[in-house]
C-alpha cells in the first residue's frame, strides 16, 4: 500500500466478533510479569468487555494491593509507558494514568492504575468506599487477565448505580448510560451466585441492609420508577454515609467549581485530554514535496490525539497576523504585474552565489513570512511546555538558505548595495534566530520520480506542478536541526510497516 491511498481508521469497538482475537502482546508481556512477580491486581471495571481494553480499543481499569504498586510501576517502566494525568485537573488521589505503545501494532494504550477506588459523582468521585479487599480477595484468570468474582463485581455495580440517584447532576448524566448498565447486569447475572454477593455484603458493608440490597437489584433488572430509585439512592447514601469525602457544603461548592471549569473547557474547544508530567513537545515533520508530511501528521495526530492533548500547526503555511493581513491581500495582485515572478523561482537562483537581483517585494514577503512563523512557532512552544503535543508539517531550519528558514548567507547580504534590501534580509536572520528549535524532526524522503507521481495521484488543495516538485526536490541544501535529534525516513514504503516504526521512534522521545 503506498502511502497516498493509506485510510486512517480508529474503530469505535474492537472487532470481537470472533474467538481469533489476542491481547496486544505488550499488554501480554506485562500481565505475564504481574503472575510471575505475584502482584496482587484485577482488572476492576467493565470487565463485559475486557476484550475492549485487552485489544487497546478502551482503558485499562487495574486495581493493586497498596504494598504492590511500586513494583507495577518499575514492569510498566520497562515497558517505556509514560505517566499522564488529565488536561482538566481532575486528578483522583489513589489513581494514576500511563500511556504505552504497543510497537507490534502502533497501538495506544491507556492504563488507569488503582491503590484506591473513588466513585459516585460525576464531577468528584466523593465516595472513598472500600472495595479494594472486596475486588482483590478473590480472582479469576479471564483470557490472561485477573478479574474480580461476579459476586463482588455485583456489589460494586449496585453500589456505583444507587449513588448516582442522589445528586440532580448525576440523574441527568447518568441517563446517557442506560444501554451500557443493562449490558453489564445481564451479563453479572449470568451464573452470579446470590448468595455468595450477600455474604460478601455482610462481610465488607455491614451497613448495608440486605433487604436494601436486593431491592437495587431488582429495580435495576425491572427499570423501575425513577421515585422508586431517588428515594432507595438516599437510602444508600445514609448507609454508606462515612465514606464520603466531602460534607454537603463543600462538595456542592466543588461541583459548581467542575461544572463552571467544564464550560470554559468547552467554550475554549478544549478536550477532555491528558498530558504527560514530564512536558509536551514539538514534533516537526520536514521534506521537500510529496514526501507524505501530511498523511504522517494527520496518522500521528489520530495516534496520540486519542489520549493526549494535541494540535497540529502547518509552519509553512503559517496564519497572517494583524500585521501582515492587508499586506497579504495586497502581494497576489503585485505578483501579477511582474511575469515570471515566482519565490520557488528566485530560492532557485538564489543558490548561485553570484545571484543578487532579489526583487523587493521578494524580500518584504520573506519579512512577513518569518514572522508569521515567529508569532505561531513561539505560541506553540508555550503550549508544548504546558503539556501539549505540538505536530509541525514543516519547520524552519537552522541552515541558512534552506527551505522554511532564513534565505540570506552573510556573503549575500554583504555583497547587496541597497541599505533599505540589506536591512530586510538582516532582519529576516534575526527573525528566524528567535524561533525554539522543535523536540525532535522526522526528515522525510522519497525519489523524485514517485513523489512526482504521487504528486498528480494525491487529492489535495494547492498541489503543485511536476516542475515546481522536481525544482523543490533538486535544491541542494537539506534542513539541519542543531538542537534536537533528527530521524530520517523513507517514505517510499509500505505505509503500515512505516507508521508502526515511526510510532516507535516518536514514542521513545515523547
Amino acid at each position: 500500500m503506498s502511502i497516498n491511498q493509506v485510510s486512517l481508521h480508529y474503530p469505535d469497538q474492537a472487532d470481537t466478533s470472533n474467538s481469533e482475537w489476542t491481547p496486544l502482546p505488550v499488554l501480554q508481556r506485562i500481565i505475564g510479569r504481574l503472575e510471575q512477580d505475584a502482584i496482587s491486581y484485577c482488572h476492576w471495571k467493565s470487565n463485559y468487555h475486557l476484550e475492549y481494553a485487552l485489544t487497546g480499543v478502551e482503558d485499562v481499569d487495574v486495581l493493586f494491593a497498596p504494598a504492590d504498586f511500586s513494583r507495577f510501576v518499575q514492569i510498566l517502566l520497562e515497558y517505556d509507558f509514560k505517566q499522564a494525568d488529565s488536561v482538566t485537573n481532575r486528578m483522583q488521589p489513589g489513581v494514576f494514568h500511563f500511556l504505552g505503545n504497543d510497537s507490534e501494532t502502533g497501538t495506544l494504550i491507556n492504563i488507569h492504575a488503582y491503590t484506591r477506588i473513588l466513585t459516585g459523582d460525576h464531577f468528584l468521585k466523593s465516595w472513598a468506599l472500600p472495595l479494594e479487599d472486596l475486588l482483590l480477595s478473590e480472582t479469576s484468570t479471564v483470557n490472561g487477565m485477573r478479574v474480580p468474582a461476579k459476586s463482588s463485581e455485583l456489589i460494586v455495580f449496585v453500589f456505583r448505580n444507587m449513588i448516582k440517584y442522589t445528586t440532580l447532576l448525576d440523574l441527568y448524566l447518568s441517563t446517557r448510560s442506560k444501554g451500557a448498565n443493562s449490558e453489564e447486569y445481564e451479563w453479572l447475572m449470568s451464573g452470579l451466585d446470590m448468595e455468595d454477593s450477600l455474604g460478601k455484603l455482610q462481610r465488607f458493608f455491614p451497613e448495608v441492609p440486605a433487604a436494601d440490597f436486593n431491592n437495587a437489584v431488582e429495580l435495576i433488572a425491572s427499570g423501575g420508577s425513577l421515585a422508586a430509585k431517588i428515594r432507595l439512592g438516599q437510602r444508600f447514601k445514609r448507609s454508606l454515609g462515612k465514606y464520603r469525602r466531602y460534607g454537603p457544603v463543600q462538595q456542592t461548592v466543588l461541583t459548581a467549581i467542575g461544572v463552571g471549569r467544564m464550560a470554559a473547557n468547552r467554550l475554549a474547544r478544549k478536550q477532555k485530554h491528558m498530558n504527560f508530567l514530564t512536558g509536551g513537545k514539538i514534533i516537526a515533520l520536514v521534506g521537500p514535496q510529496a514526501t507524505g508530511k501530511s498523511t504522517l501528521t494527520n496518522a500521528l495526530k489520530g495516534w496520540l490525539g486519542q489520549e493526549l492533548a494535541v494540535r497540529v500547526i502547518h509552519a509553512g503555511k503559517p496564519p497572517a497576523t494583524w500585521s501582515t493581513f492587508l499586506p497579504n491581500k495586497v502581494i497576489p495582485f503585485v505578483k501579477k504585474l511582474l511575469p515570471g515572478y515566482t519565490s520557488v523561482n528566485i530560492e532557485k537562483q538564489a543558490e548561485d552565489e553570484d545571484f543578487s537581483d532579489f526583487p523587493l517585494i521578494f524580500l518584504i514577503r520573506k519579512v512577513m513570512l518569518a514572522h508569521e512563523r515567529l508569532r505561531l512557532l513561539r505560541s506553540v512552544y508555550r503550549q508544548s511546555r504546558n503539556g501539549k503535543i505540538i505536530i509541525s508539517d514543516r519547520y524552519p531550519s537552522d541552515l541558512v538558505g534552506a527551505i522554511d528558514g532564513a534565505t540570506f548567507k552573510d556573503e549575500v547580504i554583504a555583497g547587496e548595495s541597497s541599505a533599505l534590501k540589506r536591512f530586510l534580509m538582516n532582519r529576516e536572520r534575526n527573525i528566524y534566530r528567535k524561533i525554539n528549535s522543535p523536540d525532535m524532526v522526522l526528515q522525510l524522503s522519497i525519489p523524485v520520480d514517485t513523489a512526482v507521481i504521487r504528486n498528480k495521484t494525491r487529492n489535495k488543495e494547492g498541489d503543485q506542478t511536476t516542475e515546481y516538485v522536481r525544482t523543490r526536490h533538486s535544491m541542494q541544501l537539506i534542513p539541519e536541526f542543531h538542537h534536537c535529534p533528527v530521524i530520517p525516513f523513507s517514505t517510499d514504503r509500505d505505509i503500515d510497516e512505516m507508521l508502526i516504526e515511526v510510532k516507535q521512534e516518536v514514542w521513545k522521545r515523547l
